[in-house]
């Protein structure tokens, strides 16, 4: 297989790769790694490039360019993946810094102490290194949830054996070898695998943007943007299928129907800015009040519904017992000062098999009913009583 003529399709491929790169990143604006991504796939074509001009360079050139760009092709992809994952970017010095070591042994082993596998090992380790850095940046989180991220890995990780592989022979030859210069082909394998693993990482970046956008979109259609506690809909699911869990289980399933008293009050006298942070106050106590098993949901305006898994009844009353206390004991700290604020709780039992609506009515019921005996309290509303 003609050496030259893969470096002209891998000159393509990774040009091509980074204008996509870039397309993605200047029609979207939403994802600052793509633009890291794009500066990568450009230093790798760069290094293509100089592969195929080297016979008309002279030797010191083709050596520096060659380790600065495989350099920056492994440390911005890294770059990328810190801001994927919302990581900082390192500080630019340090990139300088390795820059200028690259730049000094690539000068001393061409001009002073000629030895190419001494050259190529520092450069080889150094990209190793940064693409070992990058698996183990994106191998964070469940596969089912984030399946993308391994997509990813996997080229990452065979790539990061291969060039620690070319490290370690390197350092075991005796012979310096020939230079870059002299013209002769380069062996296959070493044009094959950069293709195929930089292919896959390039379509694996595109991955993760898909799933990231997914993930908001399916953020958005879960989840209250305001208190981010769950939405009606995604909270009305979740309390499905946990009455279908407690009937299978024969297990108990408390659930409370929570109104936030004179609540319109609190709009009319502070504003819609003041309610919206009462909202979020009363989320953040309930949150710490109940366990990491219940499960919140923003039902209305200013009415949340919780279901408590094996839980019956005299345990739920002490939970909405809690949460009613800490709530009337800390005043919403708003910008227009400390804001009273009190609750009243219905809570009631599923029975085995009952319908979703038949509970949260009687729930609903126990919650009116503590409205009208003064409100800031609790009631309990059992399947026995008429609704």
């Amino acid at each position: 297989m003609h050496s030259p003529t893969l470096l002209v399709v891998l000159a393509i491929l990774l040009g091509v790769m980074a204008l996509i790169q870039f397309a993605a990143w200047y029609f979207g604006r939403r994802f600052p790694a793509q633009l890291f991504w794009t500066g990568s796939y450009l230093a790798a074509f760069l290094s293509a490039i100089n592969l195929l001009t080297r016979s008309y360079q002279p030797e010191l050139s083709v050596v520096v360019g060659a380790q600065l760009t495989l350099f920056l092709t492994a440390y911005l992809m890294l770059m990328g993946l810190r801001s994927y994952m919302g990581l900082k970017a390192w500080p630019i010095s340090r990139a300088l810094g390795i820059i200028a070591a690259l730049a000094i042994n690539a000068a001393y082993f061409t001009s002073i102490s000629p030895n190419p596998a001494w050259r190529a090992a520092l450069s080889t380790l150094v990209t190793s290194i940064l693409f070992c850095l990058c698996f183990l940046t994106i191998t964070k989180g469940s596969v089912h949830q984030y399946p993308a991220r391994y997509i990813f890995a996997i080229p990452c990780l065979a790539h990061t054996i291969f060039v620690f592989l070319r490290f370690i022979h390197f350092v075991r030859q005796s012979d310096p070898g020939m230079t870059l210069t002299q013209g002769t082909d380069l062996p296959p394998f070493l044009i094959l695998e950069p293709i195929i693993c930089l292919v896959v990482m390039a379509f694996a970046t595109l991955m993760l943007i898909s799933e990231s956008i997914t993930s908001e979109l399916r953020t958005l259609a879960e989840i209250d943007p305001l208190t981010n506690a769950f939405n009606r809909r995604s909270f009305l699911t979740l309390f499905d299928k946990a009455i279908s869990s407690t009937t299978r289980r024969e297990t108990p399933l408390a659930v409370m129907l929570i109104d936030l008293d004179h609540f319109k009050q609190t709009n009319d006298s502070f504003g819609h800015r003041a309610g919206d942070e009462v909202l979020c106050h009363f989320v953040k106590i309930a949150t710490a009040c109940l366990r990491n098993e219940d499960v919140l949901g923003r039902i209305g305006g200013e009415e949340f519904a919780a279901f408590l898994p094996d839980t019956d009844i005299a345990d739920a009353y002490n939970i909405a017992e809690r949460l009613r206390s800490r709530i009337a004991a800390q005043p919403c700290a708003s910008s227009l000062g400390p804001i009273p604020i009190t609750i009243s709780i219905g809570i009631t039992q599923c029975q085995p098999g009952e319908a979703l609506e038949n509970t949260l009515h009687r729930a609903d019921a126990a919650m009116y009913r503590a409205k009208e005996m003064g409100r800031n309290r609790i009631e309990a509303k059992l399947a026995s009583e008429i609704a």
